[in-house]
């Protein structure tokens, strides 16, 4: 069943527990109730992405003991699952692209579970840049510094080796990084990543998805 038009989506995410997702936001909310927007929110990227004609999706979750409750979690019959491996975040990013591409795709992207605001559609523009041979990467800034979403046409593990993770430093790095092993990359539009408070803007996540800004509503109550 596999390639799918030879792309593969990676979706990294966690099992939903307290003070292990969300912990910056817990700061400042509470371990429970960031929990619970975790809980929420990454299910909405999970559903925003999956099934499509255009991408096969794979799920790669952490911590690996926690595989039947993530299915349970996220459903879907389609879906495919793997354990994240160990070590850094960079070396867990690099060996699922590894593989994928062991599996035959072509082009693989991977995106996290931090932004609601990513769509099909980026996804779509995504793949369509790397398909159309123009480009060997793609990258999707985020507004803290980071990035939301990476993809390839093969596999660079140079792009996640010693990397400084979840600072504002990522992207910059990452993009030099590129241009420094003469990969022609195309930049995706900038988003936001939800870490902290702060960064919940409730407005825009109106017009992104009016049943996901009212579950949220009831899961911050004053706090927002």
């Amino acid at each position: 069943m596999y390639p799918v038009n030879g792309n593969a989506l990676v979706v990294f995410l966690k099992h939903p527990e307290e003070n292990r997702v969300k912990t910056r936001l817990a700061a400042t909310i509470g371990a429970p109730r960031a929990c619970e927007f975790y809980r929420e929110s990454a299910k909405f990227v999970a559903d925003s992405v999956r099934g499509s004609d255009s991408w096969k999706t794979f799920f790669f979750y952490d911590p690996a003991e926690r595989g039947k409750e993530i299915v349970e979690w996220l459903g879907g019959e389609e879906d495919i699952f793997f354990a994240q491996a160990g070590g850094s975040l960079g070396e867990r990013m690099s060996r699922a692209f590894a593989k994928c591409f062991s599996m035959g795709f072509g082009n693989v992207a991977i995106i996290g579970t931090d932004c609601v605001f990513v769509t099909r559609e980026d996804v779509e523009t995504a793949f369509g840049l790397l398909c159309g041979e123009r480009f060997d990467a793609v990258l999707g800034p985020a507004t803290d510094g980071g990035y939301y979403l990476l993809g390839l046409c093969e596999r660079r593990d140079a792009l996640f080796a010693d990397m400084e993770w979840s600072t504002d430093r990522v992207f910059g790095e990452t993009a030099g990084r590129m241009r420094e092993h003469g990969l022609r990359y195309a930049l995706m539009r900038e988003l936001s990543d939800i870490d902290e408070e702060k960064d919940i803007r409730m407005e825009d996540i109106e017009i992104r998805d009016a049943r996901l800004a009212a579950r949220l509503r009831r899961i911050l109550g004053g706090s927002v």
